[in-house]
């Protein structure tokens, strides 16, 4: 009998400690949240919903205070200028409307925030924080940043790794390095047409990504941008793209590659690795290739280049590709010179003929969902144009005319990779088509 006594006191305690607890508060002055808690509901409460106006100093006793909290709701507050050494950080100004550095990290002691769920954002934010939810590995599922936010800091998000999706709105104009650093559970994710660069390091090592698309707003993509994207098979880089980083995609499972006819200058290791990459189409605005850009890609079977006096290559910019099983196409009259220069003179060079149209990579064009199960849309084309689907072989399994947007089924084809190409009044499109 007493063991069972015992035993039911347990479990309403386990019970008890584990249940969930709410509180709502009001701050009437920004940095009073501490007086509005009991001891005991610091280290019980688990849901918070805050209103009123708070400051860095209370979003440091939420950090290191309210030590079981998995969902915080602040988005009726507003945030206010602070200035002292009672803040998130080591710094002494904090602006308004901004989640202050280190919110929810405590840099002093290194101490990851494995509690913190879900969050609610105040629509009167308009900055994000460096480091703000660095290490923040429990916050889970879809993220959605309300669209008064111009700018997301460096390490913002920062090893995220329980993040499925985030929703990033057309306000933000800067996102910083290493904002998505390793934010492996990513699945989704939207860059809008506001942002100008993705600087270094953003989404490295986001492997659960399949597919990006960079809009035509943005002119630089900086030095391991989406490197170790591990899943990453669908890439759309808009025309306005001039620069490609160093390792800036390395290690992909891309298929097939079209650099926009914007891009001059492709970095070192920017591709390295992709070692299912079976095509790419290189424009006659490049004029750098650098060291190793292409290295380790040893599924390349093709390879179309539009400038009709080589580019000076790298010693090492096709290291460890099988010259010998990939063909290089050259415009015509060119093959000569090709012929002639180092590296390229290795290739299985072909001529092009004289009325090729170079492969276009527009941003607004765009093969859509890839992979696909029973059939896809082809987005974002000027004028009507001619669709062949052919096999790997070269087969051709469908001809028809299409419009942006036309839906083209497939769900008869079996399982494999297929070649999608376009011909419009201004080029080519060329992609691969994954059906599942």
């Amino acid at each position: 009998m007493k063991r069972n006594i015992l035993l039911i006191i347990n479990l309403l305690f386990a019970f008890f400690v584990n249940a969930q607890v709410s509180k709502t508060v009001n701050v009437t002055t920004a940095g009073t949240l501490r007086t509005l808690f009991t001891t005991t509901e610091m280290t019980s409460v688990s849901n918070l919903t805050v209103t009123g106006s708070i400051d860095a100093r209370d979003f440091k006793l939420i950090r290191d205070g309210i030590i079981n909290l998995a969902v915080l709701d602040i988005s009726e507050v507003t945030i206010q200028t602070y200035n002292g050494t009672g803040g998130t950080s080591n710094v002494t100004s904090y602006p308004s409307n901004e989640i202050p550095e280190y919110s929810f990290y405590n840099n002093n002691t290194g101490q990851r925030n494995t509690t913190l769920k879900t969050i609610a954002f105040p629509n009167s934010v308009t900055s994000i924080g460096d480091s703000a939810f660095y290490y923040c590995t429990g916050l889970a599922g879809s993220l959605t940043i309300p669209n008064s936010v111009t700018t997301i800091g460096n390490h913002a998000f920062y090893f995220c790794t329980s993040l499925t999706s985030v929703t990033i709105p057309n306000s933000v104009t800067f996102i910083g390095d290493y904002a998505f650093w390793f934010c492996s559970g990513l699945t989704s994710l939207t860059i809008p047409n506001s942002v100008t660069s993705i600087g270094e390091y953003v989404f490295f090592g986001c492997s659960g990504l399949t597919s990006i698309n960079i809009p035509n707003s943005v002119t630089s993509i900086g030095n391991f941008a989406f490197g170790s994207c591990k899943s990453l098979t669908s890439l759309t880089i808009s025309n306005s793209v001039i620069s490609i980083g160093d390792y800036a995609f390395n290690y992909s499972k891309l298929i097939s590659l079209n650099i926009p006819n914007s891009v001059r200058a492709i970095g070192n290791q920017a591709f390295y690795g992709c070692i299912e990459l079976t095509s790419i189409s290189i424009p006659n605005s490049v004029n750098y290739i650098g060291n190793l850009a292409f290295g380790g890609c040893t599924g390349l079977t093709s390879i179309h280049v539009y400038a009709t006096i080589p580019i000076v290559l790298s010693s090492g910019a096709f290291n460890s590709v099988n010259v010998y099983a990939c063909t290089l196409y050259v415009p015509a009259g060119s093959i000569s010179a090709y012929q002639s220069a180092p590296i390229w003179g290795d290739f299985n060079i072909v001529e092009m003929a004289p009325n090729a149209l170079p492969t276009l990579a527009l941003e607004s064009v765009n093969i859509y969902p890839n992979p696909v199960t029973d059939g896809f849309y082809a987005n974002g084309l000027e004028g009507t144009g001619v669709l062949i689907l052919t096999d790997l072989s070269g087969k051709v399994l469908l001809t028809k005319q299409v419009e942006t947007n036309d839906y083209v089924s497939v769900g008869y084809l079996p399982k494999g990779v297929y070649i999608v190409n376009i011909t419009t009044a201004n080029g080519t499109i060329e992609r691969k088509v994954i059906k599942k």
